[in-house]
């Protein structure tokens, strides 16, 4: 019987990996945390890389959040090769750094490998006051250049849990595609 019933669950069940980049304290571990548990949790800098698996629904979610100092940012194509979803986080409370993660973000997606892999950036920390706007994030990362991958922008903060729903709804959608 439990067989049977573990069959029947893989038949509803669906797969995605995702890679989730951007700046060093763009909120990256913060988000993930918050997808996972519903919480921010404790964070420190991440050094290389963690693994996650989150469970939403009926999505199961192998996440690889990786490092965003320097010496880990060429590596960011590479482990977003096969995965199903990009996602990039952006510190909309820090508008002098947009046009590093602008520069960063093309760079990657100069891999010609990544073509096509669906592109979701979040404007974290807009909690903090003054922020970037979803127009000012587009237009500061020129994402209307971006043509060879979809991409969406969601403002969120994740300490908060701020439009984490949304993210989540947007995740179970692309899993119904993999």
């Amino acid at each position: 019987m439990g067989s049977l019933l573990a069959k029947l669950r893989s038949l509803f069940s669906r797969k995605m990996e995702m890679v989730i980049v951007g700046l060093e304290n763009s909120g990256k571990t913060t988000f993930i945390n918050q997808l996972s548990s519903g919480s921010p949790g404790q964070t420190v800098p991440t050094i290389g890389l963690n693994v996650r698996t989150v469970q939403q629904g009926n999505l199961t979610i192998k996440a690889w959040d990786l490092g965003g100092q320097v010496q880990y940012r060429t590596e960011w194509a590479r482990y977003a090769r096969g995965t199903n979803v990009i996602v990039f986080l952006v510190d909309a409370s820090a508008s002098q750094l947009i046009s590093l993660s602008r520069k960063e973000l093309h760079m990657m997606l100069e891999d010609r490998e990544l073509v096509g892999i669906p592109l979701l950036i979040l404007a974290n920390k807009i909690d903090i006051n003054p922020h970037m706007s979803e127009p000012e994030i587009i237009q500061g990362l020129n994402l209307d250049y971006v043509i060879d991958n979809p991409w969406l922008v969601i403002s969120i903060s994740a300490m908060r849990g701020t439009n984490i729903e949304r993210v989540v709804d947007w995740l179970l959608g692309r899993g119904k595609e993999s």
